[in-house]
């Protein structure tokens, strides 16, 4: 698609290419995006918490700590090996 650079464009250097592929892309993705969002908690895992409604990253944090915790009380050798991938 082509839009003037100047209100008296006549020539083609006097026009300005652009392209709307990206417009389509972020519709689509916005309605994808509304579409999904009241599903979103059923489909995603209970164990993956970020970007759902109602649930925070920090549940799995203080989850972790807990069962840290009851496996030191045990005191039966065993590993536990956390991993923060940011």
């Amino acid at each position: 698609t082509l839009i003037p650079k100047k209100v008296d464009a006549a020539y083609l250097f006097d026009y300005r290419p652009i392209s709307l592929t990206h417009i389509v892309a972020k519709l689509f993705a916005k309605v994808l995006s509304l579409r999904l969002a009241p599903r979103l908690a059923e489909m995603v895992s209970s164990n993956q918490s970020a970007f759902i409604v109602g649930r925070s990253v920090h549940d799995n944090f203080i989850l972790v700590q807990q069962t840290a915790r009851q496996l030191h009380q045990l005191r039966l050798p065993r590993v536990l090996l956390k991993l923060d991938i940011a």
